[in-house]
């Protein structure tokens, strides 16, 4: 069984090199393939080429489309994986699932659709709609539409400080994404679901004078022992998505638990540091059993 990590980056990262490891220690013949590497002939037999080389693959791990990306690379990369699905091969996360988790707008869309507790978002290119709902809101969070790790993400609490940075997107041609923010008790949750398990969990604290808890800002992560209320609720905010694994950041609101967001591709060097879990085994079992018809 041969199975692909896909990557941006030209050489494996932590997180690649562990898959990797778990392919070969289940009995299955890992390959790395950069995404500049990856070619497509549309009218052979066999499509995919990796360096002028025959691909042949059952199962794919997509651990990162790109970071900064152009719309034209953006769609081939996508599109060369939906082409892979078409062809049998699993793709883990499946491509449309992963696109929706990697748009803040739509995952919230899925996540409301789903009956899960989600902050007010405004999305937007009306830079004077948006001056106003952040004067009624007061406190909110402006972010990228796409983005991960807490990068990009700037709070404001007067519409005027706002404004001036809605106004440099907006002349770049950005949308603007406005969240309310939410008080928390100064830290979050990262759920990790692979399936319809929680592997892992673990409160990130946010280090002293900053409201970010993202590890990658300087949060610090604590062992924590999920409710089953708060297990089934990233569960089902996994599955609302289509993932069939991911990172789900829970706030723990006035107003009860409330998804952040769901990370189709997680990180967890953090995460197993904190509790000792290394998810890499059971993403690969999981996708190993879809393959064989096992897990539908």
């Amino acid at each position: 069984m041969r199975i692909a990590v896909v990557h941006d980056t030209l050489r494996p990262t932590y997180t690649s090199k562990q898959l990797l490891r778990a392919i070969k220690e289940l009995g299955g013949t890992p390959v790395y393939i950069p995404l500049s590497f990856l070619s497509v002939e549309v009218s052979s037999e066999e499509p995919f080429k990796i360096r002028g080389k025959v691909l042949s693959l059952d199962g794919v791990l997509v651990r990162s489309i790109g970071f900064t990306l152009d719309v034209d690379q953006f769609v081939f990369r996508a599109a060369i994986l939906l082409h892979m699905e078409e062809t049998g091969i699993y793709v883990m996360n499946p491509i449309l699932s992963l696109l929706r988790s990697r748009n803040k707008y739509l995952s919230l869309v899925s996540l409301k659709r789903a009956g899960i507790l989600v902050p007010f978002t405004l999305v937007t290119e009306d830079i004077w709609y948006a001056y106003e709902v952040i004067k009624k809101l007061g406190d909110v969070v402006i972010k990228p539409i796409q983005g991960s790790r807490g990068y990009g993400a700037m709070r404001f609490k007067d519409a005027d400080l706002a404004y001036e940075v809605m106004r440099t997107l907006i002349s770049f041609r950005k949308p603007i994404y406005v969240q309310q923010f939410i008080e928390k008790p100064g830290r979050d949750i990262r759920a990790f679901v692979v399936g319809e398990r929680v592997i892992a969990a673990m409160y990130r604290i946010a280090p002293e004078g900053s409201w970010k808890t993202n590890i990658a800002q300087g949060g610090k992560g604590v062992p924590c022992k999920l409710t089953p209320d708060l297990e089934d609720l990233a569960i089902k905010a996994v599955k609302a998505l289509g993932l069939w694994y991911g990172g789900v950041d829970i706030v723990e609101s006035k107003d009860g638990p409330m998804v952040l967001e769901v990370n189709g591709t997680p990180d967890w060097r953090g995460l197993e540091a904190v509790t000792g879990v290394n998810p890499a085994r059971e993403i690969v079992e999981y996708l190993i059993r879809k393959i064989k018809g096992v897990e539908q």
